[in-house]
């Protein structure tokens, strides 16, 4: 092997290892897609489990460094080696609105959007939110866990110089 021949070797597989330590974060995982769940085949032992059911026709988060983060929840899960985010789709496939008929939805008592469940470390619920949309604790908490990433700082920051 000449040596400018191993110069090029040794640049592309520096490449490579490159794009394969800084790969992208995964996104939450989902499920469901208006089918009936088992919440506990998803929790992970040691991990503060959060989920949230969404609708493809359920507006996100108003709160505006939540929206610039684009999508806090994956924001959440990859800041956070102890949370994992599983987002729980109502929709059936045919859906055409919010599909408040799905099996889900109709096994969960969904009356409002988002809507999350928290099980800790330990798969014990810490927090659930209410079937009206006023009664959020859930909400409440995983909005405080987001709130708390360093990236929504910034944006509040930025926003209110």
């Amino acid at each position: 092997m000449t040596p400018s021949t191993l110069v090029r070797a040794t640049a592309v597989a520096s490449c490579f290892l490159v794009s394969v330590t800084f790969a992208a974060p995964p996104l939450p995982e989902r499920v469901s897609h208006g089918s009936r769940i088992k919440l506990t085949d998803y929790l992970v032992p040691g991990k503060t489990v959060i989920f949230g059911f969404f609708s493809k026709f359920s507006p996100g988060c108003p709160c505006e460094p939540c929206a610039r983060l684009g999508d806090p929840l994956a924001a959440l899960e990859a800041s956070r080696e102890d949370v994992h985010v599983v987002m729980v789709d109502i929709d059936r496939e045919d859906a055409t609105g919010i599909d408040w008929n799905s099996p889900v939805a109709m096994q969960y008592s969904l009356r409002s959007l988002p809507h999350f469940k928290v099980f800790g470390p330990d798969s014990e619920l810490i927090a659930d939110d209410a079937a009206r949309a006023e009664e959020a604790p859930a909400r409440e908490h995983v909005h405080a866990m987001i709130e708390a990433l360093p990236e929504h700082g910034a944006l509040v920051a930025k926003a209110n110089p």
